[in-house]
């Protein structure tokens, strides 16, 4: 038996009768029942957010999710070392059979959460810049980076099938760079104009690996580690590039996201742009290239690569029926 678990199980009143090990989650029998023990890497005050995130949602009465189980002192979390552990009920996976997409039931629970905690902010201009400068000098980076993998690769004897496909689609990279930057701007205009601008309790990471469906095909949200005040515009986004692999690539599939989402708060046109901004910029084609020079197993890696081509295509395709702008509506009128 483990002695940590022993020792932390200590602080619940729980005595472990086995412990079965199941990545970062242990699955602990006791004579109390079942529940789940998880270790992650958050530091104090990340902890601190996400128990505030979680007991906040209690008070509005969302349920939606599995509970954190507080120690007999009152606490949810739990230091030893530099890891952090915070206990739950155990709750038996199952499989999801429900009519519409797990996709659409997510969506539909972070339009509730983004409804319930929406708050309108005052944005100054220095804000707005600040919040701008932050986000173009990391895409300034990763672009630069990008188109120095580009200029090596270029000037090698020998390409390898990594770089041979990188190569072929580097010039939609920069398309799509450009295009976050333009929607970027034009979030900015907008907000900087309104004066104002939407914050929400966003769960920062929202997909179908955080989701336990129920026997009734609901679905409870866990891990909201990366919960924070923030605009709805990067948790949607977030959760969009997170679900795309599950939608088999169907535009009607995205929509009804969107519209379910919509159905608890409408989206204002700036908070689209910014949607719009953060899904256009490559920063899946950048991690796959950081991947790549991580080594590897090359055939895998340039399959990686491809599936991110192909999404970011589709992404292309997708923007401009989320937010036109006069950049995309430019190529259709010349047809």
């Amino acid at each position: 038996m483990n002695s940590l678990i022993e020792a932390i199980m200590y602080y619940y009143d729980l005595r472990p009768n086995s412990v079965e090990q199941l990545g970062k989650i242990s699955r602990i029998e006791t004579d109390h029942g079942l529940f789940a023990l998880k270790e992650t890497e958050i530091d104090r005050l990340r902890a601190d957010e996400f128990i505030h995130a979680i007991r906040k949602l209690a008070k509005m009465n969302f349920n939606q999710f599995i509970p954190v189980i507080p120690t007999k002192f009152g606490e949810y979390t739990l230091f030893a070392g530099n890891k952090t552990y915070y206990l739950m009920p155990w709750i038996e996976p199952l499989e999801y059979a429900g009519r519409i997409s797990m996709e659409e039931v997510l969506s539909d629970h972070m339009g509730i959460i983004h409804r319930m905690t929406v708050k309108t902010q005052t944005a100054s201009k220095e804000m707005l810049d600040h919040s701008c400068e932050r986000l173009l000098s990391r895409w300034e980076l990763h672009a630069l980076e990008l188109s120095r993998f580009a200029d090596q690769a270029e000037m090698k004897g020998y390409i390898s099938p990594f770089e041979l496909s990188f190569l072929t689609h580097y010039g939609m990279v920069e398309q799509l760079s450009q295009a976050a930057s333009h929607h970027l701007e034009k979030w900015y205009e907008a907000t900087l104009e309104k004066g104002s601008y939407r914050s929400v309790l966003t769960h920062g990471q929202l997909s179908r690996q955080h989701a336990m469906p129920t026997a009734d095909n609901e679905l409870l949200l866990l891990n909201f580690e990366q919960a924070s005040l923030d605009t709805p515009a990067r948790d949607i986004a977030s959760f969009c590039r997170r679900g795309f692999p599950f939608a088999l690539w169907s535009e009607d599939e995205v929509f009804r996201w969107f519209n379910r989402y919509q159905q608890h708060l409408p989206l204002l046109d700036p908070e689209k742009h910014l949607i719009c901004a953060y899904l256009l910029f490559p920063e899946p084609i950048y991690y796959a290239v950081q991947d790549y020079q991580n080594g590897g197993n090359e055939f895998e890696l340039v399959q990686k690569l491809e599936k991110r081509i192909i999404a970011m295509r589709k992404v292309q395709r997708l923007v401009p029926k989320l937010a036109p702008t006069e950049i995309e509506e430019e190529p259709t009128s010349h047809q």
